[in-house]
């Protein structure tokens, strides 16, 4: 993928940001976390290897504002770029509702069917229907678009998902002539997907009986008494 892909892959996430209002006008610090091993998301628990499938985890930010909150970011040999994103919807971190996990869903596919409007890079973006994959839980949100720019044509899959009260979203960019890559796009947003599905506890073992006690002891006593 050239630099100027990557560019608009940039001006993609900012310019969706920007039409949901989700820019604050205060500065924010930003720590940067090692790349080359496991990260843990600490608000949701989430593991995210330092590779997945042809993957590997080359950044990760985290922004104090959880508006903004974390974004892991994944790239492959082929410049393929995927980004997980962390967030909420206020910067008091409260918990996201289902029904404004809705909302925001569909208020982001609007505002990237709407990009070409607010950036000169992109001359048009369209929803191309595909069907949907069996291995993807159906608690998130997908959605693939097609997106012509001054670099090169790509294609970009989003998918959202409610998790402990966060937003999941991912975004993974690929060329359309590249099969090749958009199953490795799957295979990426697959293993995510099934992080984000809550695992029942497992059943608690019965403890085990305490061993009987003799019915008397040495003294005649009885047991128990």
């Amino acid at each position: 993928m050239t630099s100027s892909r990557r560019n608009i892959l940039s001006d993609l996430a900012a310019g969706v940001l920007i039409l949901l209002g989700a820019f604050v006008v205060f500065a924010q610090d930003v720590f940067l976390r090692p790349a080359l091993e496991d990260f843990i998301d600490k608000d949701t628990k989430l593991v995210f290897p330092a590779i997945i499938d042809t993957f590997q985890k080359v950044r990760v930010r985290k922004n104090e504002n959880p508006v903004f909150g974390t974004v892991v970011r994944y790239e492959n040999e082929s410049g393929t770029c995927a980004d997980v994103y962390i967030y909420s919807l206020d910067t008091g971190a409260k918990e996201v509702r289902r029904d404004e996990f809705e909302k925001h869903f569909r208020e982001t596919d609007e505002g990237i069917l709407k990009l070409a409007e607010q950036n000169v890079k992109i001359k048009a973006v369209s929803r191309i229907e595909k069907p949907a994959r069996e291995t993807t839980p159906g608690d998130g949100r997908e959605a693939y678009y097609r997106i012509e720019s001054t670099a090169a044509p790509m294609d970009s899959v989003l998918y959202l998902a409610l998790y402990r009260g966060k937003l999941v979203k991912l975004r993974v960019s690929y060329s359309p002539d590249d099969a090749e890559e958009a199953g490795h796009a799957d295979k990426f947003i697959d293993f995510v997907a099934a992080m984000l599905v809550e695992k029942p506890q497992e059943a608690k073992r019965p403890e085990t009986a305490p061993a009987a006690k003799d019915a008397g002891s040495k003294d005649g006593t009885a047991a128990g008494a």
